[in-house]
């Protein structure tokens, strides 16, 4: 790679970026005008909202009460300790409250009855009113200084002192925490989130600009006509977008310092606050700086990745949605209470850069954590980078139609039969299975149980089949139904045995390294079990899940991938996506393996008949061990071990691998469709 090239190219992209105002409003604009007014408008808003209710004043009626004019009376003296103003209404004939109330003659009712022998004080109102929820919490106010006034009163008849019966002790609360300590730990709450978002949103454009534009353009193809080749232009454009996203994040940085600055000086000038000495932060911002540095990084390598497959600007924007909410997700966990950095966090993506922020404001300094969470950031730009690397190698995606081919809108009848589904209708299928998944099959589990659980994975395998036929898709090449050679049934039992062994040591030394791994999902799943027949639990734990979910997976997705990409790129993709299905840290890092080699299977031999199985027999083998774990330990010792030893595990490892090699081994290329 020769540096004058990459320093030639590096300007180039960068005056192009600079000349986008689209550009210059989210660097310049944004983070040194609109942030500002946001907070400072923010904070005058809320206080107005406030003084709101204290500055006009609320009519209220009576209904009722044995001396109306003595609550008049009470009401009078207490509004000035309550900053409230009432006005107090009297019909000019008698009326009941709901009547005051639809007149829009009064926002409150106080009415008077008897219950239990005692006086009952209701207050009507409508909580369609603002103003009448208002003056109905004032008048619930006044009626508690009332209620407490005739205990004093009743407590002094008695000859007793009302101050010490009812406070027989007295507390309070002391902050040793300094004003330092205090700031920062509400810099950590908001900062890390801004950052984020503020890295984010300055590489996004530029991203967006160097490969969506350029195509949109036309001016990507008079640069590959140059004497550089790939490396040379990747560097460039990944460098120009590195270097607008760290810029606007410097940019957020003073931005936030001068505001933080500014309110300072309010609270000094208002007397609400005391000294904070802001050299105490200089390590930590430093820090922080050192994070944005390599995060804006790992961020513009992801951008470019996703727009490398827009064909416009517009398209690059769709595509780029769904990616802002994950990170803006993301960079709300250092909100969420009790989560911190730990074995499990420090590893995840704009989680742990997050809680590194916040932990550092809190003047936590743990060197290791630091250096994981920088080093772990550089290893993800590192792989984001080779993935940008094929794809600009991909002529079908720099120059093809790419993620688009979404057949969805085409007419059914000018349809051609036999098509395959493009990735555009793979994205929205599969954003329709989400919501299937995430609402209708957590409502129907909810209601039916059991039975919600084969609710969810019929609507699955009908969604896929309406799908493919509305496109008119060839289903023997969608669904990969191919008749399978008798030796390949035997070498899906073969990969099954071999991955349950592998599973299973893979499994125990993930608890081992990460206790915190959530298993709640499949404890809620397990707990619907209790009580079934087992005819009913092997239908709907392995047969309707083998069935769908391959339909969906080994059939749709893997076809549409196939199509478009390398046979090794389609099986890798397919099986993430299949772990990331499951929505479980624990799970992806199980079931994703197994996906890809689902995944391979089909691709191999070409029949999902196969991956059906194994699906089938790895569930089937999870509900056996959940159900008669004990009578299988008899048979299994190595079950009995939740964390086997060193021989255990060895022989775990030798019997899957051999197993596992011996089903691939008899896979052969893809068998030609049957006819």
């Amino acid at each position: 790679m020769r540096k004058s090239v990459v320093g030639s190219l590096y300007r180039k992209e960068i005056l192009d970026i600079l000349r986008d105002k689209k550009t210059i409003l989210m660097m310049i604009v944004v983070p040194l005008i609109l942030y500002p007014l946001i907070f400072v408008g923010s904070i005058y808003l809320a206080g107005s909202i406030l003084a709101a209710p204290t500055s006009k004043g609320y009519i209220v009626g009576f209904e009722g009460l044995r001396d109306e004019q003595a609550m008049k009376d009470f009401m009078k003296e207490r509004e000035g300790e309550h900053h409230y103003t009432f006005y107090f209404y009297s019909p000019p004939e008698k009326k009941d409250s709901e009547e005051m109330l639809r007149d829009n003659r009064v926002q409150a009712v106080l009415r008077e009855s008897v219950s239990e022998n005692r006086p009952y004080y209701e207050i009507a109102y409508r909580a369609s009113d603002t103003d009448s929820q208002t003056a109905a919490g004032m008048v619930e106010t006044i009626l508690e200084d009332y209620r407490d006034e005739l205990r004093r009163n009743e407590i002094s008849e008695a000859g007793l002192d009302p101050d010490t019966v009812l406070r027989p002790i007295l507390y309070g609360r002391k902050d040793y925490s300094s004003n330092e300590e205090n700031a920062g730990y509400l810099v950590g709450l908001i900062v890390p989130f801004l950052m984020i978002t503020s890295i984010l949103m300055g590489a996004l454009y530029p991203a967006i600009d160097t490969t969506a534009g350029e195509k949109e353009r036309g001016t990507l193809e008079t640069l590959l006509t140059l004497p550089v080749n790939n490396l040379e232009l990747i560097a460039a454009k990944f460098l120009a977008t590195s270097t607008i996203a760290m810029a606007a994040a410097l940019l957020n940085i003073l931005s936030m310092g001068f505001l933080a600055i500014y309110m300072g000086d309010t609270m000094k000038l208002a007397g609400g606050g005391g000294s904070l000495d802001l050299r105490s932060f200089i390590p930590a911002a430093l820090i922080m700086l050192l994070c944005v540095f390599v995060f804006a990084m790992f961020v513009s390598a992801v951008c470019l990745c996703a727009c490398i497959f827009a064909r416009s600007f517009k398209e690059a924007q769709n595509y780029t949605t769904p990616l802002l909410l994950l990170f803006m997700i993301g960079g709300m966990a250092g909100m969420i209470p009790q989560l911190s950095l730990n074995r499990v966090t420090i590893m995840v993506p704009v989680v742990n850069v997050v809680l590194l922020i916040s932990e550092l404001f809190h003047f936590h300094y743990n060197l290791s954590q630091i250096a994981t969470v920088l080093f772990a950031n550089l290893a993800y730009t590192g792989i984001a980078v080779v993935i940008m690397g094929r794809l600009f190698s991909s002529e079908n995606i720099l120059f093809g139609d790419a993620a688009a081919s979404l057949r969805l809108l085409e007419s059914r009848k000018h349809m051609k039969p036999g098509q395959i589904p493009g990735i555009g209708d793979v994205i929205l299928l599969f954003s329709a299975l989400l919501i299937v998944v995430l609402f209708v099959g957590s409502t129907a589990v909810l209601h039916f149980g059991l039975y919600g659980l084969m609710i969810e994975q019929g609507l699955i395998l009908l969604l896929v089949l309406l799908y493919a036929w509305y496109i008119r898709a060839d289903f023997g090449k969608v669904l990969h139904l191919r008749k399978v050679r008798p030796v390949a049934v035997l070498s899906a039992f073969l990969c099954w045995a071999g991955s349950f062994f592998l599973i299973q040591l893979f499994g125990s030394l993930l608890t081992s390294l990460f206790p915190g791994l959530s298993t709640e999902n499949a404890e809620n799943l397990v707990a619907l079990w209790q009580g079934k027949p087992i005819w009913l639990l092997v239908l709907v734990v392995a047969v309707f899940p083998a069935v769908c979910e391959e339909a969906a997976f080994r059939g749709f997705l893997l076809s549409a991938l196939e199509h478009k990409y390398k046979g090794a790129v389609a099986v890798v993709f397919t099986g993430l996506i299949f772990g990331a299905y499951h929505m479980s840290l624990l799970q992806f890092l199980l079931i994703a393996p197994l996906g890809i080699l689902l995944s391979y299977v089909v691709w191999k031999e070409g029949g999902i008949v196969l991956s059906i199985l194994i699906h089938f027999l790895n569930n089937l083998s999870s509900l056996l061990l959940e159900q008669y774990g004990e009578s299988l330990q008899d048979v299994l010792p190595f079950l009995k071990e939740e964390q086997p030893g060193a021989a255990t595990a060895a022989g775990l490892f030798m019997a899957g691998f051999v197993l596992l090699s011996a089903g691939l081994l008899l896979l052969r290329k893809k068998a030609q469709p049957s006819s």
